[in-house]
């Protein structure tokens, strides 16, 4: 039986995966606008690039989507995987597809279910599916916020991907 606290935490972790997918989709079009150079300009940050922060963002999608479901990664996104932004793209999609599956089997029972996973490093963790999820979440917004700083230093204008005007979104189309 779910508690009210086990709905809450089902409604508000399917808003902020909602609102992840959107802000993703917003990021990827805005894009389109960037020369290729500049999606590979050095910028002296963690990830070299704006594509390589983006590849690293998509990259902690996958792994925490795969930890979630209880899967392990063999092997971690490179840059040199991705020849243009259609590439990117492409890896995106398949991700946002991944992530909407398992967002529609989401149940508030699985949510506070415990998940155990490995890290990166080789130490074994176990927590609420609700953490990990969290974390996916706040990583992307995270990196999805440098990305979009990169934007504007690069010259473009970055698109606004603050969760209440996702939020606004939705509540226009119900």
């Amino acid at each position: 039986m779910l508690s009210r606290g086990d709905f809450m935490t089902e409604k508000l972790l399917r808003h902020l995966l909602l609102y992840t997918m959107w802000a993703d989709r917003i990021c990827l079009k805005a894009l389109e606008a960037v020369r290729p150079e500049d999606l590979r300009r050095e910028t002296g940050t963690s990830f070299g690039s704006l594509l390589g922060t983006l590849i690293h963002q998509l990259g902690g999608e996958r792994l925490w989507l795969a930890r979630c479901a209880g899967k392990a990664l063999d092997r971690l996104l490179a840059v040199d995987e991705f020849a243009d932004l259609e590439a990117l793209t492409a890896a995106w999609g398949e991700t946002s597809a991944e992530l909407g599956f398992f967002l529609a089997s989401l149940t508030g029972e699985q949510a506070e279910s415990p998940i155990t996973w490995t890290s990166t490093e080789g130490s074994v963790h176990t927590r609420p599916l609700w953490e990990l999820l969290a974390h996916l979440v706040n990583h992307s917004t995270y990196h999805r916020g440098q990305a979009m700083s990169l934007l504007r230093q690069l010259g473009y204008v970055p698109p606004s991907t603050d969760l209440i005007y996702f939020l606004l979104d939705q509540a226009t189309l119900a």
